[in-house]
Order: structure tokens, then sequence, then C-alpha cells
């Protein structure tokens, strides 16, 4: 990782150098201390491991008012501040951080304690993980895995190497009974899927023509101009003559004249399809007779190919969960990629098992889809929206979880929406997609299921 540093001097020396710009920042504007001063929640009750002992040094230095009994968070303290109201700093340079964390650091070598970096979080969550302090090098475990290798037609172990190289992030639980969030409570493990065998990919060619002009046609017509009562673009020619009859006839609605307002276009949005592969996905359709998950895959397909043909931005992922520590999610089609018989063969190798723990799948879908440029962003899970897990007894604690996280990503402008599989009998299914996703962000997945969608996203 960081070439010759012990990973337990790189800790430090993050900490250290955020309280210090922090405490600079601070000076300038000293509402920032209070506001960051809040976000801090260590107390000694968390213990006395490594990362506890961090985290409550953490907020020794940003709150003088917090009292720790631990006498090497009270070194720390008095080690980086020079008085008691924490005014002045006794080492105010970037390079001393350095020096004050190997000292602190052959303390915690001399309590025999170490520091695994892989599994090692910076708190508050908040900060940042410092890695701009070290060389470009020591940057690789933390890159994003790169787009899926092409896939041969027939070897299915071309990309065994590629998809061990999984990629791993931490995120938060809400709960409802406590009403408090458990921190880094879910491991999410993305990795790509498997190639697969090209001939298997046969499943979901590409869409009849008339589907595939339907469905690009309506997604275009997202993009189309509305009428509006302020000028505008352009003159709305249909809305101009019905203005001109109802004038001549003294009809009320033409003192309003019809332009045309063009919304920024969204042939820029970005779209990520998630496919629920838990296990209710293997139960057979009630429309057609397949499996749940073959009609999720088809029209995951058909999507991705009509709104690339349309000029959007789209993602295929799948995912099921095994408890909080293995929630997986495989890539399918990566943002960038073209839809192609690749793509297919591994959308292919997508099977059912396990549950669905959907508010890590959601939030670690919102962290995707920040990635994007500029413009409408959507997130549409394919499936029945009903959370369940192994390790939850609780079925009210998954969905109040979901909630949450859908709130989450629509506060920071991501579309959240669900088109619902009928396979399912289960009666209170649909109740738990709406107490999820709203009323108004559901539609079911019957023979109209295109319709349904793109009446969802036509909303937002």
């Amino acid at each position: 990782m960081r070439e010759g540093v012990p990973a337990v001097t790189w800790a430090l020396t993050g900490l250290l150098e955020d309280a210090r710009a922090e405490a600079l920042a601070a000076r300038e504007l000293p509402g920032l201390a209070r506001l960051w001063a809040a976000q801090h929640s260590a107390t000694p009750a968390d213990g006395d491991g490594f990362e506890a002992l961090l985290a409550r040094l953490a907020r020794a230095l940003a709150d003088a008012a917090y009292d720790d009994p631990h006498p090497w968070v009270g070194k720390g303290r008095a080690l980086f501040w020079r008085d008691a109201a924490q005014q002045v700093l006794a080492e105010p340079g970037a390079q001393t951080m350095r020096r004050l964390a190997s000292l602190l650091g052959h303390d915690i070598g001399q309590m025999r304690m170490g520091l695994n970096p892989r599994t090692y979080r910076q708190a508050p969550s908040y900060r940042d993980d410092n890695r701009w302090l070290w060389h470009a090098e020591g940057q690789q475990a933390a890159v994003p895995m790169p787009a899926p290798a092409p896939a041969s037609p027939r070897r299915s172990s071309d990309t065994v190497q590629h998809a061990a190289q999984a990629l791993q992030s931490r995120y938060p639980e809400w709960d409802a009974n406590a009403a408090v969030w458990r921190r880094d409570w879910c491991t999410v493990v993305e990795e790509a899927a498997p190639a697969g065998n090209i001939e298997d990919g046969t499943h979901w060619p590409d869409p009849p023509a008339k589907l595939s002009r339907d469905l690009v046609a309506a997604i275009r017509r997202i993009d189309a101009p509305r009428p509006s009562a302020d000028p505008g673009d352009e003159l709305h020619v249909d809305g101009a003559v019905r203005w001109a009859a109802a004038r001549r006839t003294g009809r009320p609605e033409a003192a309003v004249f019809p332009y045309l307002r063009r919304s920024p276009s969204r042939r820029q949005a970005a779209v990520l399809l998630l496919v629920d592969m838990s296990a209710s996905s293997a139960d057979l359709a009630r429309v057609g007779g397949r499996s749940v998950l073959s009609r999720q895959c088809a029209q995951a397909a058909a999507l991705a190919q009509a709104m690339q043909r349309a000029g959007w931005r789209v993602a295929i992922q799948g995912f099921h969960s095994d408890g909080r520590h293995k929630v997986r999610v495989q890539r399918v089609l990566d943002f960038g990629a073209t839809w192609d018989a690749n793509s297919a063969a591994r959308l292919a190798t997508l099977r059912s098992a396990l549950s669905t723990r959907l508010g890590a799948v959601l939030r670690h879908a919102n962290g995707v889809l920040a990635g994007q440029p500029e413009g409408a962003r959507w997130a549409v899970v394919l499936g029945d929206g009903e959370p369940h897990d192994i390790d939850v007894h609780d079925p009210a604690h998954l969905v109040a979880d979901a909630r949450v996280a859908v709130r989450e990503a629509r506060r920071c402008g991501v579309r959240v929406v669900c088109l619902r599989q009928s396979g399912s009998p289960v009666a209170d299914v649909e109740s738990s997609a709406r107490l999820v996703f709203g009323d108004a962000s559901v539609a079911s997945a019957g023979d109209d299921w295109r319709s349904g969608l793109l009446r969802l996203l036509s909303r937002g």
C-alpha cells in the first residue's frame, strides 16, 4: 500500500492532518468548528481498540469540551494543541504531522495494537482517506475495477482472474426500531459477471424491430419539449391552432398563448438497471410462464439496447445477498460500454439464489451513478421490491432501511423506481415495494411493462 510506511503511521498521519486542516479553516470560518464537532460521536464506551482510539482522538482534537480518560488520547491532544481551549496549534506545519504520528504510533506498538488497512474506515465518515498524502502507486487497491475484458466465444474461464479482483465497499444501515445508524454495517462485494457462453446470450437477441422502434421513440419522447405559458424556445404549432380556435369561439384557454420550452436534454441521462437475482426470482412469472429472472433479464436487454440507441448511458448489474457481510453485485454492462454479444452472454450467467438486502444495493448504486456526468440519473430496480435477508428476523427492518436509502438517493438527484415483477404469490410483495419506493414510483411488469416503466421515467 503506502510503501515503507506502517499502516498505523499512515492512519495517524491522515487523522492529524485532517485535524490540522480543519483547525486552520475554522480560524477563518468559526462556524465550521461547530459543524465538524457535531459529526464526532466516539466515546469511551466504544472500547479501547485501535480504531476506537483513533475515533476518540479525532473527537478530542475537534471538541475542546470532550473529556476522554484514556492517557493515549490525552497525550495526542497535548502534542497537537498548545492550550486547553484548543485555539493554538503546537505544531502548525504539515511536515510535523508525520513526526507526531510516529510518536503516537510507537505507543500503539507498545500496547501491541495493530491495524488492518483493508477494513479500516476513516471516522467520522465525512473525512476522506487521505490518499493524496501518499504516492500514487499506493492507490492501486482502491481504484475501481476496469470494464470487463471481452469474452471468448465458448470459454467462461477467461475472466476468472478478472472476476477475482472484487471491489468491497461498506455502507451504514438504518435501524428504525432503535432509531440509530449502524455504521459500516453492510459489505457490498462488486465484481464482473462471468464471461459466459455467447450461445447462451441468444436468449436475449436484438428486440423485434417494432419493439425496438417503439421503445426508442418512447424514450426520445421523454426528451421532447413541453408546452409552456412562458416565452420559450419555439412556437407550439398544434397549441397555436387550438389557441386560435379558442379565441374565435371565446373560450377562456385563449388567454394563454402556447410556447414550447425545451428542458435540458436528457439524452446524456444515465440509467442503472438493477436485476434482482434473489431466490424469489426463480418463481414462474404469471405472464409468459418463464422464470421471473428470465423475464427481468429480457427486459434489461431490451431497455439497454433501446436506451443506448436513444443516446442514453446505460449499465446493468445483478444483485443478491447472503447476510450483511455478503451483499453481492455483478456487473453485466458498465457505463460507456456498448451492448453486444458478450454483454448478452454475461447477462445469461445470472442465477437465482439467496436474499435481497435492498438498502445496501441502492446505496452502492447511488455511488455508481454519482460518478456519471451531469444530467438526469435513474436507478431502476427490476424485481419484486421486497427486502429480505437471512440475518434479519423483523421483516419491517429492511423495508424501513431501503426506504431511507431511496430518500438518500433522491436527495442526491438520483430517481429510484421499481418495475415490480408479478411472479411471487406473496400477498404483501406489492405493498412492500410501494412502502420502499412510493406509489408513484412503482409499475407492474405485466403485458404492458414498457409503458409502465416509461411512465415512471417521464415523471422525473
